[in-house]
């Protein structure tokens, strides 16, 4: 299947969506960037993707849609649109599920997955789990923080020679990526980290590495990572506690992904409705079910929706969200 995988859509088109197809661009893929952002499509289709980071700076010339319908075929898709949009962009995709393409979900949180399996067949569903981390610094411009290993697998689990084969065409053209036979829990570890870190930056305007800095913070966050720990246990996904906090600190290293603010911190930023539901709300009502007691988290999540008061209602009302 290696030799069959040319063509690759990036729904989502920000810093992270737009880093890797610079990436799998920079290899050899056809990749064609689709973003609603008018702005940032226009300026990469009229000055070309500018990237500031790790390589150095630079410019790369890639094809760019406002409008997933333009897109007639693709044999991967790259999900990383915003997951209060998953919904939406699944229903514009329905034609690439019947020409066979396979979807890949980078996303935060819980339940994107199930949104597409539901609208596109769980068949062309898979999971991936990134570390990696790129920040839209302006239309047309990414930051490329660091590279990390990336995870993909089927979505209804297992290993497969599909998973193997895409895997193996991402990494030969340069973004490393290891196929899982249980990517579902691959998935948690980083949701675990997310649920850590990502309300606290969000609140705070601090990055990962900051907050690690500040001991009350650490603290709160250490108590986020223990309750979410104990919700992943609750849904028999036994990952010990060692090697998520080994995972963290890669995560929040400073000189990588640690220097950069958290999705849900850029959306504060932004003024547009985060990922809160994906990140905190759904593991909550998972907590809920199981009868835990996670104190931390559900502050969290209290004060996130508490700072989206003073902008997603009138940012809905206008169209924005």
């Amino acid at each position: 299947m290696t030799s069959e995988i040319r063509n690759v859509a990036v729904v989502g088109a920000g810093g992270m969506g737009a880093l890797f197809g610079a990436i799998l661009a920079e290899g050899g893929l056809d990749v064609t960037l689709v973003d609603t952002d008018r702005d940032h499509i226009d300026a990469i289709r009229e000055n070309g993707l500018r990237i500031s980071g790790l390589g150095g700076d630079r410019c790369r010339m890639i094809a760019a849609e406002h409008d997933v319908a333009r897109i007639e075929t693709a044999d991967i898709v790259l999900v990383q649109c915003k997951g209060t949009m998953t919904r939406e962009a699944a229903l514009a995709m329905t034609h690439l599920a019947d020409t066979g393409a396979v979807f890949i979900s980078f996303q935060n949180g819980l339940g994107n997955e199930d949104i597409l399996a539901e609208i596109l067949g769980e068949g062309n569903v898979f999971g991936g789990l990134t570390a990696m981390a790129g920040a839209r610094t302006g239309p047309g411009q990414i930051h490329d923080f660091d590279r990390v290993p990336s995870y993909i697998g089927e979505w209804g689990g297992g290993m497969s020679a599909r998973a193997e084969a895409i895997a193996a065409a991402f990494t030969a053209a340069g973004l490393e990526t290891h196929a899982s036979a249980e990517i579902r829990s691959e998935i948690w570890k980083k949701l675990l980290g997310n649920m850590t870190m990502s309300a606290v930056s969000g609140v705070t305007n601090l990055t990962s590495a900051e907050i690690l800095q500040v001991e009350p913070l650490r603290r709160v966050c250490f108590a986020a990572l223990d309750e979410a720990i104990a919700i992943a246990h609750s849904q028999n996904i036994n990952l010990e506690r060692d090697v998520v906090v080994r995972g963290l600190e890669m995560m929040t290293a400073p000189g990588g992904t640690g220097d950069n603010k958290s999705s849900l911190c850029l959306d504060v930023l932004a003024r547009r409705p985060s990922e809160v539901e994906f990140i905190y709300g759904k593991p909550l009502q998972l907590a809920d079910a199981a009868g835990l007691a996670v104190p931390t988290l559900r502050s969290l999540y209290g004060l996130v929706k508490g700072i989206e008061t003073h902008y997603v209602g009138a940012a809905e009302k206008n169209g924005a969200g």
